[in-house]
């Protein structure tokens, strides 16, 4: 035999013991990943009361889709719509302000010469701590007895204090809601421009420095034409993580004051587990229209931008 022959059986060894190798978990996705998604969209069409045996589901076509998008059930409609008006607040909150701090403290972190570990330890350390823990950390911080009111009272404004707590106010609970979420989300993005910025040609800088270019005109027609692309990505993530956010919500307010900070995802939570006259469909339901409009919402994103360069 020939030594392609050989060769070719190896090359077919190599192949099987490669899908041998990988077959767990395609077979894992499969049973649990595409089952669990067919399961919920087949659940979304049928009602099915919270606690109730699968046997008991009962087809009911769009109704579900028409309780709470088109008002045939005016209190689900009503807490889906402001639930999603405050999604659409976090979008805007991570987009306007996520961008611009990771991409400005990336390019401070870039120029720092000394003590540059330290900084950004210091800024990716809060994606290394219990999620939980931090927001447990901030609940107390925002508490009546909490260290803003405790400044506050120390310095004379009084009158400024949120006597039930900055969560427990109708008029600063999502606002402190969207301080949280938007530090949260700064050191990830933080890191994508980062590593957009190792690819920036360094001679760009010294013509436009020879140009007599100051730092935002170099921001503006240097860096971020370059890092569009890594933009694109920033976006989508944060929209995405916008439009899913439910365990900073859950932990610390789970939707209150009367809804004010109340989200899609607890809303469907609620739904689904928390509410005694909940519906699984209809808390599914929900979740495939969310997934459906963070589809559309990138895709919006992504020909945006793509029109632009």
């Amino acid at each position: 035999m020939s030594s392609q022959h050989y060769r070719n059986k190896a090359a077919s060894r190599e192949s099987m013991a490669a899908y041998i190798l990988i077959a767990p978990a395609i077979i894992l996705f499969l049973v649990i990943g595409l089952f669990t998604v067919g399961f919920s969209l087949w659940l979304s069409f049928y009602h099915l009361p919270q606690g109730s045996l699968i046997s008991n589901a009962k087809f009911a076509g769009l109704d579900n889709f028409k309780d709470f998008l088109l008002g045939r059930d005016q209190i689900i409609s009503e807490k889906f719509w402001l639930a999603l008006k405050n999604n659409m607040i976090l979008c805007i909150s991570m987009v306007f302000l996520v961008i611009p701090i990771s991409l400005l403290i990336s390019i401070l972190l870039q120029s720092i010469t000394k003590g540059v570990r330290f900084f950004r330890t210091l800024f990716l350390l809060p994606m290394v701590t219990s999620s939980v823990a931090i927001y447990y950390v901030w609940t107390g911080i925002y508490d009546p007895e909490g260290s803003i009111n405790q400044f506050l009272k120390a310095v004379g404004l009084i009158d400024a204090m949120a006597v039930n707590g900055w969560l427990g106010e109708l008029n600063t609970a999502l606002p402190a809601i969207i301080v949280v979420i938007v530090l949260g989300g700064v050191p990830g993005t933080m890191i994508l421009y980062f590593a957009g910025l190792q690819t920036v040609d360094p001679h760009l800088y010294e013509s436009a420095d020879i140009d007599g270019a100051n730092f935002w005109q170099k921001l503006v027609n240097v860096t971020w034409p370059i890092l569009r692309p890594i933009t694109i990505i920033a976006i989508i993530i944060n929209l995405n993580g916008a439009l899913q956010i439910f365990d900073q919500v859950w932990v610390m307010t789970k939707g209150g004051p009367a809804g004010t900070t109340e989200v899609v995802s607890v809303l469907m939570f609620k739904e689904a587990f928390v509410n005694r006259n909940g519906d699984l469909g209809t808390a599914n339901a929900m979740g495939w229209i969310m997934f459906l409009f963070t589809f559309v919402l990138s895709l919006i994103s992504i020909k945006s931008f793509k029109d632009k360069t």
